[in-house]
């Protein structure tokens, strides 16, 4: 509910292991919330869980780090309109910090708890398409138990072929992703997953376009429409890894995407499919894979897209008119509309 108040906490930094590029979002968003009528608080978390409340003008110089419940005690003292969440990865995309908030009574920007957790696994998220016919391609689950066993790598080259795709479920930002083209590498790159999460999910390799289709709601109805379509060509690099995101030089992000308008209409009515399936808020990015034949193929839906200078929704959101202040500004409206509370 509206309480009245101007100031927007800005959650950034976090446990994960994208705790960097956390604070680069957050620092953009803080900074383009001070050019509308917010007033960012911004909140820095550390890679240990402790909390800092450094000023706009010196995001880098963090200060004081302070314990959970001092922490929880200041951001409910300053009595905020919402919370900002530029968290990525676990400890902060993967609904701990939206139960946080919703403990704190404050609405905050994106999905709740359980959209936030189940987005999050990419195996649930799977599941939820299968649920809802979103085409996604055939993958299988592993924990450290059956890597432990002779003979899985047989059962999944038989199912799934080379090359396959190895991913650590819970990870984002392409953490622990690995393209196995020979037979040797699929062991390895299995046992690194698994290191992120102790389990692995193994999927077949998708050939194509790289397309992403970021999702926008409507700030008073909650309606949630496509943004402008963007394809991913990666210059050097095997994929869209974790370097060639946040670094403009490795892959051209083409924003609309060169595409016939049938797929453009298709892609985006699945993005959209994806938001509302998954039971998302506020915002969403969901990554596709457009074969040769026309065939799409979902990857993964975002609940807390990168805003950084050079990330993908906000490219969208200027090929839609919509500048990154007013793109904040509309997210915290949303969240303030939905009046989520604990």
């Amino acid at each position: 509910m509206d309480n009245g108040s101007r100031k927007v906490l800005v959650l950034m930094g976090g446990e994960s292991s994208e705790h960097v590029v956390s604070l680069r979002s957050g620092g953009v968003v803080a900074r383009n919330l001070a050019q509308t009528s917010w007033e960012p608080v911004p909140v820095v978390i550390g890679r240990d869980g402790r909390f800092a409340f450094p000023a706009l003008d010196s995001l880098d110089a963090h200060g004081t780090f302070v314990d959970l419940g001092e922490a929880v005690s200041r951001m409910v003292a300053s009595a905020p309109a919402c919370a900002f969440l530029a968290l990525h990865g676990l400890y902060g995309e993967d609904g701990r910090f939206q139960a946080l908030c919703d403990l704190m009574h404050v609405p905050y920007v994106g999905a709740d708890v359980i959209g936030s957790a189940v987005a999050m696994d990419k195996w649930l998220s799977k599941a939820v398409y299968h649920a809802h016919d979103i085409p996604t391609a055939d993958a299988v689950l592993l924990d450290a138990d059956d890597l432990a066993h002779d003979g899985w790598q047989d059962g999944v080259m038989e199912r799934l072929g080379l090359p396959c795709v190895v991913k650590a479920p819970r990870q984002g930002s392409s953490v622990g992703v690995h393209i196995v083209r020979e037979p040797g590498r699929l062991g390895p790159a299995a046992r690194e997953a698994a290191a992120l999460g102790s389990r692995v999910m193994i999927e077949s390799f998708a050939r194509g376009r790289e397309l992403s289709v970021p999702v926008l709601e409507d700030p008073e109805t909650g309606v949630p429409r496509a943004l402008p379509a963007i394809e991913i060509i990666v210059k050097k690099r095997e994929f869209f890894d974790f370097e060639a995101k946040y670094d403009a030089n490795e892959a051209d992000e083409i924003c609309p995407a060169p595409i016939p308008s049938d797929l453009a209409d298709r892609v985006s009515s699945l993005a959209v499919r994806a938001h509302r399936a998954l039971m998302l808020s506020g915002f969403s990015r969901t990554d596709f894979i457009a074969s040769p034949d026309g065939a799409l193929i979902t990857l993964e839906t975002n609940t807390i897209p990168g805003l950084t200078e050079v990330s993908l929704f906000p490219k969208a959101a200027a090929a839609a008119g919509l500048s990154f202040p007013a793109l904040v500004d509309v997210l915290v409206r949303r969240a303030i509309a939905s009046g989520r509370r604990g």
